[in-house]
């Protein structure tokens, strides 16, 4: 278990500020920008960072990831990758927990045990994994916490109460909550409901709650801030980074984060 991811979220609990873990296409649009994406929102102040592994059927992603991803795929971005660039992270000195985002089918083409040796061994803190079983949370999970890693759980908006009862009960730093039914992507407003829901859910959870899907800017950020314990923001970036220069992304990255953790009063 990553002490580090749960150490930043007591502090911020106890400070009762909200913490923004954005989303890195790994690769896109070149493993140079990724890089750059990356160092451009740990200086802009993000907590944490969720590192998406390439993979050429996702189920949770929009039509913005699924462009970014299948690019990336296209110009030869795999697995070790997100390894190359955790390590490159750690080298220049950045702290901040390292999560990456992948999907079952490469894990399993690797191993779990090497899956998860190579992410100690590169710096990072844990894996986000959308096609994982909860049923099968605990034994896969064994070979990331054997490394000090955390595997982190999802909710939604359609979890029955016993379901959100064992997902806190897996003691994981954090729970991803997919603030609405469907896939990922900027949209113009909040789900109908999501505050509401966050915060009776929170008051129900010993679990720090992060949201992600569809959240799109600071102001939207910021209002999820107030019920969760973070937000994770990706097809927004994506956006962004697909309209900017490559010479540009890191300002324009900057800029963009930067409002965000302005915003959530970090």
């Amino acid at each position: 278990m990553s002490q580090h991811l749960r150490q930043i979220f007591q502090a911020a609990r106890r400070q009762k500020k909200a913490l923004f873990l954005p989303y890195v296409c790994v690769g896109y649009p070149s493993y140079s920008a990724s890089l750059k994406t990356a160092e451009a929102a740990l200086k802009a102040g993000a907590s944490a960072l969720e590192l998406g592994v390439p993979f050429s059927d996702p189920i949770a992603d929009g039509p913005t990831l699924q462009m970014a991803t299948q690019w990336a795929l296209d110009h030869g971005t795999r697995v070790e990758d997100a390894f190359k660039l955790m390590a490159a992270l750690r080298r220049k000195g950045y702290g901040q927990p390292l999560l990456v985002m992948t999907y079952l089918n490469p894990i399993e083409q690797m191993g779990w045990d090497l899956f998860s040796r190579r992410l100690a061994d590169a710096g990072g803190d844990g894996a986000i994994v959308p096609d994982l079983p909860l049923e099968k949370f605990d034994e896969y999970g064994f070979f990331l916490r054997n490394r000090g890693l955390s595997l982190i759980p999802f909710l939604a908006p359609t979890s029955s109460p016993p379901r959100v009862q064992k997902v806190d009960a897996l003691g994981a730093p954090f729970l991803y909550y997919v603030s609405l039914t469907g896939v990922t992507g900027a949209r113009k407003s909040l789900a109908p409901g999501l505050l509401a829901a966050l915060k009776a859910l929170r008051s129900r959870l010993r679990t720090p709650v992060v949201v992600g899907f569809g959240i799109s800017n600071a102001d939207q950020a910021a209002q999820v801030g107030k019920v969760a314990d973070g937000v994770i923001i990706a097809s927004a970036l994506i956006q962004l980074i697909s309209r900017t220069k490559a010479a540009a992304i890191g300002k324009a990255v900057g800029s963009f984060c930067g409002r965000v953790v302005h915003s959530l009063g970090r």
